[in-house]
């Protein structure tokens, strides 16, 4: 008995629009499947999970590096929930990062955190997201009003060092957690 397995990962029209995804299929001998595409906020996808899911606004290039990290994460779904909900904002987009030792031509690099920005500012990423932990890292500035911010979002805490505008950070680990997190990411991204 030969079995042949291939796994393809990418949008639905990303797929559509591959000469090597139609000459795989048509190699394999099999048609396309009348069956409806889940959208990006069915939860009952592939395997019963929202994980299975492409994970919403990220690159072909890092879905398998993400959702490996994904997979240490014990609150993925609401992390997933989160990207989803912030990647639908206007001009809203996750990106993978530049190393410093980035060469032109290189891919961006998954392997840690990705970067929300809103496409045209020039002041960055609005906040950075951490899939393995679900730490979301905002470019807010509450140091001098810590009993704001907690009064905003009760589980943010201020990171003590690293970027100036980068202070407020909240770990995304349950419906709560992930409601405070949207929260302070709309305050970042509409300050972007």
């Amino acid at each position: 008995m030969k079995v042949t397995f291939i796994q393809v990962e990418g949008t639905a029209e990303e797929l559509d629009a591959s000469d090597v995804g139609r000459q795989l299929i048509a190699a394999m001998g099999v048609g396309p499947t009348p069956a409806s595409r889940p959208t990006a906020g069915e939860d009952a996808a592939v395997g019963g999970s929202r994980q299975s899911l492409p994970i919403p606004g990220l690159a072909a290039e890092g879905q398998a590096e993400v959702r490996k990290m994904l997979t240490r994460n014990p609150a993925a779904e609401q992390f997933v929930a989160f990207l989803e909900e912030t990647t639908s904002w206007p001009n809203a987009a996750l990106h993978g990062v530049k190393r410093k030792t980035h060469q032109e031509g290189e891919p961006l690099d998954y392997s840690d955190y990705l970067r929300l920005r809103r496409q045209g500012s020039q002041l960055g990423g609005f906040a950075y997201v951490h899939a393995d932990t679900g730490v979301v890292n905002l470019r807010l500035n509450y140091d001098s009003d810590a009993a704001t911010l907690h009064g905003i979002a009760p589980d943010a805490y201020l990171v003590p060092k690293g970027h100036r505008a980068y202070r407020v950070s909240v770990q995304i680990t349950d419906e709560d957690t992930l409601r405070q997190a949207l929260e302070l990411a709309e305050m970042a991204y509409k300050l972007t």
